[in-house]
C-alpha cells in the first residue's frame, strides 16, 4: 500500500457557515479569494473543490489564477442545483420539463467551467430531488427523469468524471438515492464510462451503511470516482472534523480505500460551525494522515488470514497492539 492519498478541502469548510438557527451565520463571510488562500496555508492540502455559486462577479481565468497562485489544484467543480428555491420540487427529477432543462443547462455550464479550470472532476449532490409526503410523486417518473437527464448530462462531457452523490435525507424527507446501492443503480442504468459515484463518508454513515462497505461496492463497479471525508455520528449529515467520532471505522475506511483502485482526491467536506475552520482543517488532514501511517503498518495477509476464519476478537486484539499498545 506504498500509495499515498492525495488531500483537499471544500471551499465551504471555510466559507459561511449557517444553520436554520443562527440565519447570519457564525462567521463573517469570507471572498472566494479569501477562501482560497486560507486551503493553501492548510498543511497538506493540495486541492480544492467550489460550486458554481462561488463564482460571483469572477470569471473562471480569474479563479484559475488565484489557484495557480497559491498552489493549489482545482479537483471538482460542482453545480448549485439544490440551494436555488425554483428547484424546491427536485432538479433532474422535476415533473416540469423547463425546470428540469434549467437545472440540465447549468450543470452543463458547470462542465464548461470545469475545463476551463482544467478540472477533473464533477460532482453532482441533487438534494431536492426526491420526496416529503406519500403519494406526493409517481416514482416511476421521478427517477426516468432522471435518468434522461443524466444520460443528457453525462455525455456532454465524455472528458469529465461526472460523479452522482447520494444522501438519505434532507433537504427532502426521502432524497430520490438514499443509499450507495440506489445510487449505483442509477449509474448503472445511465450506463456511462464517465458517469460514477461520490463516497462521502458522513452520508454512508446517515444511510446506517458500513462506509467501508460501500467503497468496496462503488469500487467493485468501477465506479468510485470521488471521495468526501468528514465524521459523524450516524443520526444526521453532521459534517464533523473528520477522525473526531469513529475512529476504528475511519482506519478500516482509510484500510480499503489504499487498496482500492482509486487515484483521485480524498477532499475534506466538514461545517465547522462554531470551531476555527483553519484549525479544523488542518487537524483533520492530519488525522487522516495519522490514519493512512497506522494503516501502512497492519498486514494485509494477517488481517486477510483472520477474517478467513471471522474470528472478530482476533482482529481487534491484533488492531490492539498495532494501534494502542505504545
Amino acid at each position: 500500500m506504498a500509495k499515498q492519498l492525495r488531500l483537499g478541502v471544500g471551499l465551504w469548510c471555510v466559507s459561511f457557515a449557517s444553520d436554520r438557527f443562527v440565519g447570519g451565520g457564525y462567521r463573517p463571510m469570507r471572498s472566494l479569494e479569501e477562501q482560497i488562500k486560507m486551503v493553501a496555508r492548510i498543511e497538506g492540502a493540495e486541492s480544492f473543490d467550489l460550486h458554481t455559486s462561488d463564482f460571483t462577479g469572477l470569471s473562471p481565468r480569474e479563479v484559475q489564477k488565484m489557484a495557480s497562485d497559491s498552489g493549489l489544484k482545482i479537483n471538482a467543480v460542482n453545480p448549485n442545483i439544490f440551494g436555488d428555491p425554483v428547484f424546491k420540487y427536485g432538479a433532474f427529477s422535476n415533473t416540469d420539463p423547463k425546470i428540469r432543462r434549467k437545472a440540465i443547462d447549468l450543470v452543463k455550464q458547470s462542465f464548461d467551467i470545469a475545463r476551463e479550470l482544467k478540472a477533473n472532476v464533477s460532482s453532482l449532490w441533487p438534494g431536492q430531488d426526491g420526496f416529503d409526503y406519500y403519494f406526493q410523486c409517481d416514482y416511476d417518473e421521478l427517477w426516468d427523469n432522471t435518468i434522461s437527464s443524466m444520460r443528457e448530462i453525462v455525455d456532454y462531457a465524455p472528458d469529465l468524471k461526472i460523479c452522482y452523490e447520494y444522501k438519505p435525507k434532507e433537504p427532502r424527507m426521502f432524497s430520490l438515492a438514499g443509499t450507495a446501492a440506489k445510487a449505483l443503480l442509477i449509474v448503472n442504468e445511465v450506463n456511462r464510462k464517465n458517469f460514477g459515484c461520490v463516497l462521502d463518508y458522513g452520508h454512508a454513515l446517515f444511510a446506517h451503511e458500513n462506509p467501508s462497505e460501500s467503497l468496496r461496492l462503488f469500487d467493485r463497479a468501477g465506479k468510485l470516482f470521488n471521495v468526501h471525508f468528514n465524521d459523524a455520528y450516524g443520526n444526521w449529515d453532521d459534517d464533523l472534523m473528520a477522525g473526531s467520532v469513529n475512529i476504528w471505522s475511519n482506519l478500516e475506511f482509510f484500510w480499503y480505500l489504499k487498496q482500492s483502485s482509486y487515484d483521485g482526491y480524498v477532499t475534506l467536506d466538514m461545517f465547522p460551525f462554531r470551531e476555527e475552520p483553519f484549525e479544523a482543517c488542518g487537524l483533520a488532514l492530519r488525522m487522516i494522515r495519522s490514519f493512512e501511517a497506522i494503516v501502512e503498518t497492519l498486514d494485509i495477509a494477517t488481517i486477510r488470514d483472520i477474517q478467513k476464519r471471522n474470528d472478530a476478537a482476533a482482529v481487534m486484539e491484533y488492531l490492539r497492539k498495532k494501534v494502542l499498545v505504545r
